[in-house]
């Protein structure tokens, strides 16, 4: 971890790189994914029958040609791509305790139409 780019890519991808696959993949609209959430606009749900393995697939697809490395706090993993949006990946969140990604476009100069957002996983459907 922390060498070289994840899904040992031949170079460092920008998030929109990934975007074609995430989009075939998830629902997509107006740069959000998934459903709306509770609370926060920006929060996000995808439901799925194993909300980790869902988790782990969406994150490893948005992540693809990152730099990841593991949070200080022991956390979770988060990545950086190439064009500054850093995306952070954690099998339990303190607010919903569902695996949860977010996608942070704040430092990102060409992150597309994708906005900032958390999305949880669900169980369901």
């Amino acid at each position: 971890m922390g060498h070289g780019y994840k899904g040992d890519t031949g170079h460092h991808h920008s998030i929109t790189e990934n975007l074609p696959s995430l989009k075939s993949d998830y629902k997509y609209q107006d740069g959000y994914f998934g459903e709306p959430g509770h609370g926060r606009f920006f929060v996000r749900e995808i439901s799925s029958e194993d909300p980790l393995k869902t988790a782990r697939e969406f994150y490893d697809k948005a992540a693809h040609g990152g730099i990841e490395k593991e949070m200080s706090n022991g956390k979770g993993v988060y990545t950086k791509m190439k064009d500054g949006s850093i995306l952070s990946f954690r099998e339990v969140t303190s607010s919903e305790g569902s695996p949860a990604v977010e996608i942070n476009i704040k430092q990102s100069n060409d992150h597309g139409d994708i906005k900032y957002q958390k999305i949880h996983f669900v169980g369901g459907k």
